[in-house]
């Protein structure tokens, strides 16, 4: 067999519906006695085709909705009262995820994609900063129960939120890297995540700025060995974010993470 140098898997999430109702009885019978509920489930769906990932993460979008309703003094979206959390939910699901998987991460929406409003604080950006600052103060509450971080889904690079947020365990991962903002977000962050025809443009990319980690997207191992043109394999990582058919898409994903010797 022809060598290879194995590039370690990270996963950015995987998208999850909703479970039949044969599923989620068989979900409800094994956590008797436990508690939990549907988003406890999905949770626990996202993670489970994950097992040869190095870097496991659950959730996705999927799990902005368990945040927005930990989230104090908003009615239907809008701020009317002063903001604060209620963490309960989030540390029953950080137990649960810990208890499944050493060193699992979550994810979700970045706030901006929360769709939330404001009808208190009456100022655009210092809305922007509370609600960043409650954001923080949930995800510390996670990783105080065994996360290891935090992925923040982003359809923009904004600088509050980078300012506010991005950090060694909270890691902004661009939904669409072919129209992301990369020189926003590598002011604040050391991890750029790209597609593999974007190759040339994070050698350019890693001219200007400090890169510590180049994560390709669903790379084949062709395109895991041209980045090597560029970075030195240890700063390599294959990169996922499933939306659908997840079982599957893990597998190829870590069969293809490798640099041919």
């Amino acid at each position: 067999m022809a060598r290879r140098l194995k590039i370690p898997v990270r996963s950015f999430g995987s998208e999850v519906g909703t479970p039949t109702v044969e599923e989620l009885a068989e979900w409800v019978a094994q956590r008797r006695g436990i508690g939990g509920d549907l988003v406890t489930c999905q949770l626990e769906i996202s993670l489970e085709p994950q097992g040869d990932v190095d870097i496991p993460c659950a959730g996705g979008m999927f799990y902005g909705r368990r945040w927005r309703d930990c989230l104090v003094g908003f009615r239907e979206g809008v701020l009317v009262d002063e903001p604060d959390i209620d963490p309960r939910e989030v540390i029953d699901d950080a137990l649960a995820l810990a208890a499944r998987r050493k060193g699992v991460w979550v994810s979700l929406p970045a706030p901006h994609l929360l769709g939330l409003q404001d009808a208190y604080v009456g100022d655009a950006e210092e809305f922007q900063e509370i609600l960043a600052g409650l954001y923080a103060r949930l995800a510390r509450e996670m990783r105080d129960q065994g996360v290891r971080g935090h992925v923040l889904i982003s359809e923009a690079a904004q600088e509050v939120e980078l300012d506010e947020l991005a950090a060694r365990r909270i890691v902004f991962f661009p939904k669409d890297p072919e129209t992301f903002d990369f020189e926003t977000l590598l002011e604040y962050q050391t991890e750029l995540v790209v597609l593999p025809q974007q190759i040339g443009t994070a050698a350019e990319l890693m001219e200007e700025y400090r890169i510590r980690r180049l994560i390709l997207l669903n790379p084949e191992s062709g395109d895991l060995a041209a980045a090597t043109e560029y970075a030195d394999p240890e700063m390599l990582q294959a990169g996922g974010y499933c939306e659908r058919d997840c079982t599957d898409y893990w597998r190829g994903v870590t069969e293809q993470a490798f640099i041919p010797r």
